[in-house]
């Protein structure tokens, strides 16, 4: 008996034609834009002559909890809003000129996850308008803003999807959109499907359409610098630029309120040096930090690693009383500093006293022995 052949599945087939056909037009667009000289896209967002974000890229700001994360993203809409006649300094970010040359400039879409509608984000809004020259009062037409917290997660990335499909109706020019944060945007940020399921609509929109995305992420708890949840591995990965914001430590490993904002990726560009900013509670928001106060911070810090580094060699090369002139030629030409600097950091180790380690793992202290002229140094167990 013949076997007959499985009944076609008309919605399969045409499913499959629909892909194909989309898969087609993709290759048909690689084609024409390979046929012709590349030109890569300028920057939509510098901060002192560095490029910082590019249109139609995913981008990311990552740092602990309450480290001003939602701060420095207020600064960068405010910069694209930002009003002709204001001159107000926001951290050094410009936007680029040709796009402010364009029909409309650019239109800033922020979704907020976290703060409640009553007074905290309504706040963070007035914020972002008086730094880019408006009143509170008024609503400029390129700054659009939804909340997604009184909806449950099961549900929140339905509806950012369908937002995102509203304004990319509403506006005609480049849309610059805020996740702040990302992680609240689906059910489980830990798991794969979820994470991959926003991702993969967010590369679909920046290969689709005139948008750019700044996504907002916590890192883990503790020392480690990744951003959280499988979400944050994948948002990395795919990020063409990812800031860390985080607060700097004194010499005694204690915080400051000196702010570090690193680059720790940059795909567009070379990877820039970190700037320095702090909350002023004159501005409401960050401002630059003075070079004397990152010299201070850092400058102490220093100090303090080179000193940790000097007990520790003092620990194991002083297995025996050793004279003023042949410990200090060693310790000269293991740290590359004057004789008058070593001497301070010397007597600053003996004043206060600091514990060293010597021999087998045991602690001591550092002591200094004058026998007539002849001054010489041990370790005192």
């Amino acid at each position: 008996m013949q076997t007959l052949p499985p009944p076609i599945n008309s919605s399969t087939t045409f499913t499959n034609e629909t892909n194909l056909q989309k898969l087609l037009e993709s290759q048909s667009k690689i084609r024409e834009n390979k046929s012709k000289p590349i030109t890569f896209a300028s920057p939509i967002l510098s901060q002192n002559e560095n490029a910082v974000f590019f249109p139609r890229t995913i981008n990311v700001i990552q740092g602990k909890a309450g480290v001003h994360k939602s701060r420095l993203a207020e600064t960068i809409c405010a910069t694209f809003l930002k009003r002709p006649e204001s001159n107000r300094d926001l951290l050094g970010f410009k936007t680029a000129t040709p796009l402010q040359g364009r029909s409309g400039g650019v239109a800033v879409c922020y979704v907020d996850t976290e703060r409640n509608l009553s007074d905290q984000l309504p706040y963070a809004l007035q914020q972002i308008q008086l730094k880019a020259g408006y009143q509170i009062e008024d609503h400029p037409i390129n700054f659009d803003y939804i909340s997604l917290l009184e909806f449950s997660r099961e549900e929140r990335f339905e509806m950012l999807d369908m937002y995102l499909e509203y304004i990319r109706q509403k506006y005609h020019t480049h849309v610059f959109i805020v996740l702040d944060v990302i992680t609240d945007c689906v059910f489980n940020f830990n798991d794969s499907k979820d994470s991959m399921k926003l991702i993969d609509m967010m590369n679909r929109s920046i290969n689709r359409y005139n948008v750019s995305f700044l996504c907002l992420i916590h890192e883990n708890p503790g020392n480690t610098d990744k951003a959280r949840g499988h979400l944050g591995t994948e948002i990395t990965n795919k990020a063409s630029t990812v800031l860390q914001v985080g607060f700097e430590r004194d010499g005694e490993n204690r915080f400051t309120d000196l702010i570090k904002i690193a680059y720790l990726k940059c795909r567009s560009s070379r990877k820039h040096e970190p700037f320095y900013v702090q909350y002023s509670d004159e501005e409401k928001g960050l401002i630059l930090a003075s070079p004397e106060t990152v010299f201070t911070v850092l400058g102490e810090r220093q100090q303090k690693a080179e000193l940790d580094e000097l007990c520790d060699y003092l620990g194991r090369i002083l297995i025996e009383p050793m004279s003023k002139q042949t410990l200090f030629d060693l310790l000269t030409e293991e740290f590359d500093c004057k004789p008058r600097t070593l001497e301070n950091r010397i007597k600053q180790i003996m004043q206060i006293p600091i514990t060293l380690i010597g021999q087998n793992g045991a602690f001591c202290t550092l002591c200094k022995r004058q026998e007539s002229k002849e001054i010489s140094y041990l370790l005192k167990y």
